[in-house]
């Protein structure tokens, strides 16, 4: 077997209601309002975390990828895209991919992306996701009850109602050698479970972690931060800290940034992939928001109150999505 390519993250772009850029995405302040951009009058619930200005979905993810690509000074017309989102037949972008996976959409392109890279098949590829709240979708969740009706999304907390849909619009590129950052390890597992709820004991989510970390040639005890999917669910979160307690002896810090800038349903993967590469060159992890108390089925490390000053140099992202789908990938620094 040929030896395996190191993929280095060279260029970073994102969009959430936090605000532009990497480095406005770890303030530790929620960003839900009321939502203003369409009629929510009938509706159960009327926040999300909307961003204060964008220009259409096009428009943002053509903007998102151009910044990425200039970071990472390469050509994006020769460039293949991987894209998550909700899209028509034929996308402008000219994507080599389009994934519609939920909300594994974006992890999952990340992780088809890095094993392009890692075999030789492509030196380069751009990865993107995009989601802006809109009315239909919303409706879905509200009329679901999967939405929050206490306006506030709590991971892994005590009293957690749902979760809170929010703008989400990304890219990362990737390429082969040096970086920013290193895409060191993915790994893919499905529980099969439940169309809608994971598999209680998190084995699924647990499998995709462990086959990350063995790629990368880690031990659970070297990660430093774990950027999770919790969505505050209560059955999604408790099969998450399960997956967690079964890999980590000691929990290493945890946080859901999705208390923070909502649910980016299938961008989720690109934009917490963003935020966790942004925390890990900062040495400032996000802060688990919304959290009231302990769940006693939630047993991990939580940052509180404030993001926290750590330098590690390993992070983990972790995404899961209807049909049992779950994804793992480990970055280094």
């Amino acid at each position: 077997m040929s030896e395996r390519r190191p993929v280095a993250v060279t260029g970073l772009s994102i969009l959430t209601a936090l605000g532009r850029g990497p480095e406005a995405q770890l303030s530790g302040v929620p960003a839900f309002a009321e939502v203003r951009r369409f009629d929510t009058s009938a509706l159960r619930v009327r926040y999300g975390a909307l961003a204060a200005e964008t220009g259409t979905l096009d428009e943002e993810l053509d903007l998102a990828i151009a910044t990425a690509c200039a970071q990472a000074g390469v050509d994006r017309s020769t460039t293949p895209l991987l894209l998550a989102m909700h899209a028509p037949p034929v996308c402008e972008f000219g994507a080599a991919r389009i994934y519609t996976s939920a909300c594994v959409s974006g992890s999952t392109a990340l992780a088809d992306a890095a094993a392009l890279i890692s075999s030789g098949r492509a030196d380069r590829v751009v990865v993107a996701g995009a989601y802006l709240v809109e009315p239909y979708q919303f409706a879905l969740f509200d009329a679901g009850r999967a939405l929050a009706d206490d306006n506030v999304v709590r991971p892994f907390s005590a009293q957690r109602r749902g979760t809170l849909l929010g703008d989400g619009v990304a890219a990362v590129v990737l390429e082969a050698g040096a970086g920013l950052a290193r895409l060191a390890g993915w790994g893919r597992a499905g529980d099969a479970h439940h169309p809608c709820q994971p598999a209680p004991d998190g084995r699924g989510l647990a499998a995709a972690l462990q086959r990350a970390l063995q790629r990368a040639e880690l031990s659970a005890e070297d990660v430093g931060y774990v950027n999770a999917n919790a969505t505050g669910t209560v059955f999604s979160d408790q099969a998450e800290a399960a997956a967690l307690g079964a890999v980590f002896r000691s929990s290493p810090p945890v946080s859901s940034t999705k208390g923070l800038h909502g649910h980016a349903l299938e961008a989720s993967g690109v934009v917490e992939f963003v935020v966790m590469v942004q925390a890990l060159l900062e040495g400032k992890l996000p802060v688990n928001a919304g959290f009231l108390g302990s769940d006693p089925e939630c047993a991990v490390d939580v940052i509180l109150d404030a993001p926290r000053s750590v330098q590690t140099q390993v992070g983990v992202s972790v995404n899961s999505a209807f049909g049992g789908a779950n994804t793992a990938l480990v970055v280094t620094v």
